[in-house]
């Protein structure tokens, strides 16, 4: 990591706070049909779920709206509302969503949902408790994990800090609020006295930071808990994305054959999913024309 960090970084837009309502589980085939056998999400090896930040365009947008009210005077907001910028930062792989480095199947739900679950089936009807977890560096990334645990699990998790008590990450009306240090992976722009300016052609790579949510699913109690989900809402909440193959650790032939497969498996379960909904509209269009019949 040091080789990445000692690099010598463009000015860019910093810190940049992102309000983030939805979240996202990636996992490739064997997890993908374990999920839709059981009709749950829980690791297999672990007593903890990992989610992900969903970062869309209209959330980049908003970010780029709060940094400028806050770093520019009014005058000069008008020219950025006109010139979008912060797109030309956000190159790390958590704002790319077509593509992932944990498998092809992502499942993508709010974190309003996902909390509500959580506490019905996990938490006895409370409220679950949020704390600051481990911060995770590996050669390019530096994560910031968020812990969400039961309230009986408080004395075994009560050495991490409640979440509140953080100055980069917080959670408010069922939004995650993350401070980004760094949103970049490359930097082919600058961000100088408030202008964007090119500074190279060739891709330079850099440390990256994120946020990851870990819901504790301890693997003692019996059943396991879990994540447990309607089949048709997992098909609601699915989309097939590309595996990205960062070192080349798989031949591309085979890259390309496990994308495919994915897609078609989706689009599959897609399919499904229109056609019992469109079986079930013609039930109750069906319903209300005898109802007619009946009342004439």
């Amino acid at each position: 990591m040091w080789r990445y960090i000692s690099k010598e970084i463009p000015p860019y837009p910093n810190p940049v706070e992102f309000w983030v309502s939805d979240v996202t589980h990636v996992t490739e085939e064997s997890g993908f049909d374990g999920i839709f056998k059981s009709e749950q999400i829980r690791p297999p090896e672990s007593e903890f779920s990992w989610w992900d930040l969903k970062i869309n365009k209209e959330a980049i947008r908003s970010a780029e709206e709060r940094y400028v009210e806050s770093h520019f005077p009014k005058e000069q907001q008008v020219l950025y509302e006109q010139n979008p910028f912060l797109e030309k930062f956000t190159t790390s792989p958590l704002f790319q969503p077509e593509k992932s480095r944990y498998g092809n199947y992502r499942f993508t739900f709010p974190l309003t949902e996902l909390m509500k679950l959580y506490k019905e089936q996990n938490c006895g009807g409370k409220e679950p408790v949020l704390r600051m977890y481990e911060t995770i560096t590996y050669k390019q990334e530096i994560v910031y994990t968020v812990l969400i645990h039961s309230p009986e699990d408080n004395k075994k998790f009560k050495k991490y800090p409640l979440l509140e008590a953080s100055e980069r990450v917080q959670y408010r009306d069922g939004a995650i609020i993350w401070k980004a240090q760094a949103i970049c992976e490359t930097h082919h722009y600058q961000f100088c006295s408030g202008e964007v300016q090119l500074v190279q052609d060739r891709a330079e790579f850099y440390v990256w930071d994120l946020v990851s949510l870990v819901f504790h699913l301890p693997e003692d109690s019996i059943p396991c808990e879990a994540l447990k989900f309607r089949r048709r809402r997992l098909i609601e909440a699915l989309e097939a994305c590309d595996f990205d193959n960062i070192n080349r650790s798989m031949h591309s032939n085979i890259v390309k054959k496990i994308n495919s497969t994915a897609k078609m498996k989706v689009s599959e379960l897609k399919k499904e999913l229109k056609e019992d909904e469109e079986e079930e509209e013609s039930k109750e269009d069906d319903k209300i024309k005898k109802e007619e019949d009946d009342s004439d």
